[in-house]
């Protein structure tokens, strides 16, 4: 069986431990709209994509972990205080190879990742919101918004979708979005045009694990409808078929589980157990559950 997880951070890298507990293929599709932290440091100063979410999804597949602790290794001091050894490495392979999907390839051939992670697009982009009463650029600036988000979009708006995420996606079996920021990593992938086409034409069970928590600013006071939502307004009306939604609601931020508002929407609801003590997703947890999905 052939899963797909799509979104970026370390949301998505709980999905593909999950992953990795019950499928015969894993591939996955990671945002590259990130500008803060070391990502938009080699962006702005390199020209290449923030290949930060990759690298956490590359290290999340990872059969060498000696290697893994490398790659997420982050200097302390000096020159370099804020970088990670494994952005480094991708940006030194980008140059290397003239192509970021490319180095994104061979970083997981170093790692001997036990599946395949593709960017959305190997374009620059950034990721812009509308809020009431103006604007806001950039995905820092977005995360950090207390102001209600109405919609994010890249830009330039179409950039080319990379033609192996889209190829993933369509010949996937089942495919898991989130968890994770869901404005600023999962819409921010889903929004590149090719992949929200392949995300419409896939014949896969698409699966939405909804956060366990709100994220202050960016989703706070939001449900998981509010959540649901969002999703289906910028991919598509049928871009979920089955949503995950944490059973008990964790003691704080809880994202609330909003039964009558999520029925109304037309998707499968699944309330389970599926969050660690310390409120993030565990991956056994999700993992059982996806696999029962399937």
């Amino acid at each position: 069986m052939k899963v797909v997880g799509i979104g970026g951070g370390h949301g998505l890298a709980a999905t593909l431990r999950a992953a990795r507990l019950y499928a015969d293929e894993i591939d996955a599709v990671v945002t590259v709209a990130d500008d803060g932290g070391s990502s938009g440091r080699l962006t702005r100063e390199l020209g290449v994509p923030p290949p930060g979410d990759i690298r956490n999804c590359l290290v999340a597949l990872s059969d060498r972990p000696e290697l893994s602790d490398l790659f997420q290794h982050r200097f302390a001091t000096g020159a370099l205080t804020g970088h990670t050894v494994g952005n480094l490495i991708i940006a030194s392979l980008t140059e290397m190879t003239g192509d970021f999907a490319a180095a994104v390839k061979e970083a997981g051939r170093l790692l001997a990742a036990v599946g395949t992670v593709h960017p959305t697009t190997s374009m620059l982009v950034a990721l812009n919101a509308r809020v009431e009463g103006g604007e806001i650029r950039g995905q820092v600036a977005v995360a950090q918004t207390t102001a209600p988000i109405q919609a994010v979009y890249l830009e330039p708006p179409d950039p080319p979708a990379n033609p192996a995420a889209v190829e993933a996606i369509i010949a996937a079996d089942q495919i898991v979005m989130g968890p994770g920021s869901l404005f600023t990593s999962l819409i921010a992938t889903l929004i590149v045009p090719g992949i929200r086409k392949a995300l419409q034409e896939t014949k896969a069970r698409k699966v939405f694990v909804c956060n366990t928590r709100m994220q202050k600013g960016e989703t706070e006071g939001l449900d998981a409808s509010d959540h649901v939502q969002a999703l289906l307004a910028h991919a598509g009306a049928f871009a979920v078929d089955t949503v995950i939604v944490q059973n008990p609601e964790i003691p704080s931020d809880a994202v609330a589980i909003d039964r009558d508002g999520l029925k109304f929407l037309g998707v499968e609801v699944i309330e389970a157990d599926v969050a660690a003590p310390d409120g993030t997703h565990d991956p056994g947890a999700l993992a059982a559950v996806l696999e029962e999905i399937v």
